[in-house]
């Protein structure tokens, strides 16, 4: 993916999101989702993107660590400009093109690209299982039986890539017989790489700490979509922040299930229908708390992405130098 390529991207998951935005404000009814924005009260705000911004930093921190793991050669500090530039990556479907951030440490470190791929690979999975250890009580609350397929879903397609990398005799056999293959014997060792990265990070000791890093990260972004709802009239206390909590993280998953860029259109449709069912918001506010924390969330990480990228764009090349066409035939 080159950059005229991303910026096309990003110019339709816009144009996506414009849609997204005027079903929602037809939805909410304009006049009165108008007024809601009017009479809210934008103090809550900042400490909603201080939130973000925790969630931003504890990933980041998961990020480097799996990265020390790997025995990466690459300091704090390029790795965090790195993830950085990432957050214009959820803009893709899928966010597939957050695995450019490999590309990106094999440029700088010449860690190759199969090596590091698993660790975006190992975030998605083990922040895919936090989510939804998070949604579990919505889950329970709720009778919407399209949720309820959507995290199951989720769970299992997670659950069943985890339990197949770590059954090493089969992998093993596949990889060997990758090697016999006339059209896959030239990748052979690269998905060999590949697989050893992915078997190392997703083992059971470091995965229950990668989840519970994903737990707290996701945790107090769901606690900045409580302090948008209490703006917009839902009830203060410990269970309206814990659902609140439950109702965001379910909303990511069915917006992962979903897989248009940066989770467009699933997430704010559940996060509307969840703020009605489970917090008695009214329609028009529902629409309204949708917004204000996809602006505090996903378009504030886009704007981050696009800072990053006018500082450092040097890090995002795609050409090959000499030393990394090296190490990458070396390994």
């Amino acid at each position: 993916m080159d950059r005229k390529r991303l910026g096309v991207q990003f110019l339709w998951s816009l144009l996506l999101a414009l849609l997204v935005y005027i079903g929602l404000i037809i939805y909410g009814d304009w006049r009165q989702l108008s007024e809601l924005l009017a009479d809210f009260p934008w103090r809550w705000l900042p400490p909603t993107l201080g939130l973000t911004l925790v969630n931003f930093g504890v990933r980041l921190l998961k990020w480097h660590w799996y990265l020390r793991l790997i025995r990466a050669p690459i300091g704090f500090g390029q790795s965090a400009r790195i993830y950085g530039i990432s957050f214009l990556m959820m803009m893709t479907p899928g966010k597939v093109g957050e695995f450019v951030r490999a590309f990106m440490v094999r440029n700088v470190s010449g860690t190759p690209f199969s090596v590091v791929a698993p660790v975006v690979l190992a975030e998605r999975l083990t922040d895919g299982l936090a989510m939804i250890l998070l949604a579990g009580l919505g889950l329970l609350a709720i009778g919407e039986g399209t949720m309820r397929l959507a995290a199951a879903t989720a769970m299992l397609v997670i659950a069943g890539i985890i339990v197949a990398i770590q059954i090493r005799p089969l992998a093993l056999w596949g990889l060997g017989l990758g090697h016999r293959l006339p059209l896959v014997n030239r990748f052979a060792d690269k998905l060999a790489a590949f697989y050893e990265s992915s078997y190392f990070l997703l083992q059971p000791k470091y995965l229950f700490t990668s989840v519970l890093i994903g737990v707290v990260s996701w945790a107090s972004q769901g606690i900045g979509f409580y302090l948008i709802l209490l703006g917009f009239g839902a009830e203060a206390g410990v269970s309206s922040m814990l659902t609140a909590v439950s109702a965001f993280n379910l909303s990511m998953v069915v917006g992962a299930v979903v897989a248009t860029p940066g989770g467009l259109g699933g997430v704010e449709s559940s996060l509307a229908a969840l703020s009605i069912q489970l917090l008695d918001l009214s329609r028009p506010a529902a629409a309204a708390a949708a917004l204000v924390i996809r602006f505090a969330t996903l378009w504030f990480g886009v704007a981050i992405g696009l800072v990053s990228l006018a500082l450092w764009p040097h890090l995002l090349t795609f050409q090959k130098d000499t030393a990394v066409e090296e190490q990458e035939a070396q390994a």
